[in-house]
């Protein structure tokens, strides 16, 4: 018997011979991966995508993708009208060192806008200079573990006139007395003032205590005061309740050189906040250490010259 050819059994199967192989053996093609140009984004969609970022990662990354996404970053105010700048932002902590040029590059790029600054660790004094020179409606100042700036910074941020808001946090071993005056006279404004420092230092009666305390009675308007392991008297804080007569939260934990009576614990009873000075510390969101309690802690000294071959001397800063 015969055997059908290849086209006749197709015939018998119902396709006709010219689909050979059927169309279900033919090779199927992947479908071609979508590509996105990112330089086209629209500039609504990419500074949303600019907004949802860290600004350390702003300035380190995505300014370098491409030309729009650079223009974006370097001239959208809008990106810079809060400033959060934070050491646990940085993916490299070798790259620490240059954090006070990013807060530069942040303060110029606001062009004037700025209105709150959260900095930790990267605003000194040039970038204090720049926020007097254009943020003129800056109303929040927060340093933290910023080691570049000291009492100096009075001279500029007396000009800071609308500020509601400042804080000076774990900015070293140093104090604040000049500033906290120069905030007092020149910023009615201000509702929240807080001074911390990483370590309580007892000081003797020769010490240095009650520093800060002239500037902080002329802060008039103040509704909460942090003052954590500061060399506040009983004396001090009771001028203070005097003048801020508008307080209605005290935080005053490691002061230990406050001795709370009866009197100025009816004082302070009527705030809605209370933090005393051995009160617990376990909700207190900066680092720490514990006490100096030792009155016979050696003075602190600093490097003073003298002459004109150079020459210098240790004086004590107290």
């Amino acid at each position: 018997m015969a055997t059908p050819s290849p086209s006749s059994s197709l015939l018998l199967e119902g396709r006709p011979p010219g689909l050979w192989p059927p169309p279900e053996w033919k090779k199927k093609t992947k479908p071609q991966a979508v590509t996105r140009d990112w330089a086209d984004l629209p500039r609504d969609a990419l500074l949303l995508v600019l907004e949802k970022l860290h600004q350390v990662d702003v300035l380190r990354g995505p300014e370098l993708v491409c030309r729009p996404w650079h223009l974006a970053a370097r001239d959208e105010p809008s990106l810079w009208r809060r400033i959060d700048l934070r050491l646990s932002h940085l993916p490299d902590p070798s790259s620490v060192w240059r954090f006070h040029e990013m807060g530069c590059a942040a303060v110029r790029r606001s062009r004037g806008s700025c209105e709150a600054v959260y900095s930790e660790g990267a605003i000194d004094e040039e970038a204090i200079s720049l926020l007097v020179e254009s943020a003129h409606l800056l109303k929040s100042l927060r340093l933290i573990n910023c080691i570049w700036i000291n009492d100096r910074i009075c001279y500029n941020i007396s000009h800071l006139v609308m500020l509601e808001e400042l804080e000076i946090s774990n900015c070293g071993v140093r104090k604040f007395s000049s500033t906290c005056f120069a905030v007092g006279y020149s910023c009615p404004h201000l509702k929240r003032f807080r001074l911390s420092s990483s370590c309580f230092i007892k000081r003797p009666v020769w010490g240095a205590v009650d520093c800060e305390v002239e500037g902080i009675t002329r802060m008039r308007g103040l509704r909460s005061l942090q003052l954590f392991a500061q060399t506040i008297s009983t004396t001090g804080l009771a001028a203070i309740l005097d003048s801020c007569v508008q307080l209605d939260s005290l935080d005053i934990r490691h002061c230990f050189h406050v001795e709370m009576g009866d009197e100025l614990m009816s004082r302070c009873s009527k705030f809605e906040i209370l933090r005393l000075p051995h009160d617990s510390t376990d909700d207190y969101d900066l680092e720490f250490s514990a006490p100096d309690m030792s009155t016979e802690s050696p003075r602190p000294r600093r490097m003073r010259n003298y002459g004109d071959e150079g020459g210098a001397f240790l004086e004590d800063v107290y």
